[in-house]
């Protein structure tokens, strides 16, 4: 009897043993292969040049690495072709500054395309964030912290617009939403600046109230890491949204304007991700009504 409870014990200790190796496996697996998804998005505001225009998004790298030297991410871009490359917010991870780790991936990124960047949360939070910025320009990427510049193609013509993420400000002004709204308000200027299709990035989705308020066209976002563990297309949580977040990955849109959120590809307080598997976003422009998913596909890399 005794010889039987033994085998028993082992073969339970394997079948164990044997669940918690392949459930580190699939995590492995899921944390580390890049997916991209694709959206098409229309606006009559577009000009014709712009038809077929691609947007690549990469959101929340918080110094993870894709292989030596980035070669895996890099990769995944290349095979996307992207007439622009635009970086979301969290580049470095201010738990793990590793600013040459980020810059394996930039400096990769800008021999591609024109490379755009907004800081998120975690470059405000960070000392080293003076040296990042410095080491940007110096590469040739364009840092637009609360400023817009002219995207020209055939004559035609588009504004990029960046908000510089919440971290930066004043303590007591970090939940001002107000104060954010003055800010886009003044960046997207006149009547005649909102004539041309108006294209923002800024880290944060949770302030589509604030983006939709303003009627800015279109928002790239990233920081809510597609809310970790996702079943059934919802996040199960996002920071300043909680359990069950709104705004994890996705398009969403509010009166007249889209949203696109990231995913994002690393992690920071928390290592794991489950059913979200790292995420580039590719987006294509079409020049008709309204700004909204048309289609989304996954690849894996």
């Amino acid at each position: 009897m005794s010889k039987r409870k033994d085998t028993k014990a082992i073969w339970q200790a394997s079948a164990a043993l044997g669940t918690i190796a392949g459930l580190a496996a699939l995590c492995t697996w899921q944390n580390n292969r890049i997916t991209v998804s694709h959206y098409r998005c229309g606006s009559d505001k577009l000009a014709a040049p712009f038809e077929g225009f691609t947007i690549l998004q990469v959101s929340d790298l918080h110094n993870k690495r894709f292989g030596k030297q980035q070669h895996k991410l890099l990769e995944a871009i290349r095979q996307q072709a992207p007439d622009c490359i635009v970086i979301t917010g969290d580049l470095v991870d201010c738990h793990r500054t590793n600013i040459a780790a980020a810059m394996e991936f930039v400096r990769g990124a800008v021999r591609m395309a024109p490379v755009y960047y907004v800081p998120g949360n975690h470059e405000g939070r960070i000392d080293a964030y003076r040296r990042l910025r410095e080491e940007l320009l110096r590469a040739g990427v364009v840092l637009l912290e609360d400023r817009k510049v002219m995207l020209a193609r055939q004559g035609a013509c588009i504004q990029l617009l960046g908000l510089r993420d919440p971290r930066f400000a004043p303590k007591e002004h970090r939940q001002d939403r107000e104060r954010v709204e003055k800010k886009l308000r003044e960046l997207m200027g006149t009547e005649e600046d909102r004539q041309f299709f108006q294209l923002l990035l800024s880290h944060r989705p949770e302030l589509m109230p604030v983006y939709a308020d303003c009627g800015v066209d279109m928002v790239l976002c990233g920081h809510a890491h597609g809310g970790q563990f996702r079943l059934f297309h919802q996040g199960l949580f996002a920071p300043q949204q909680g359990l069950f977040p709104q705004y994890t990955g996705g398009v969403h849109v509010k009166g007249t304007t889209a949203m696109v959120i990231s995913r994002g590809l690393g992690n920071s307080e928390f290592p794991l991700r489950l059913n979200n598997p790292p995420e580039l976003v590719k987006i294509t422009l079409h020049c008709q009504p309204p700004a909204e998913e048309a289609g989304q596909a996954e690849e894996d890399e």
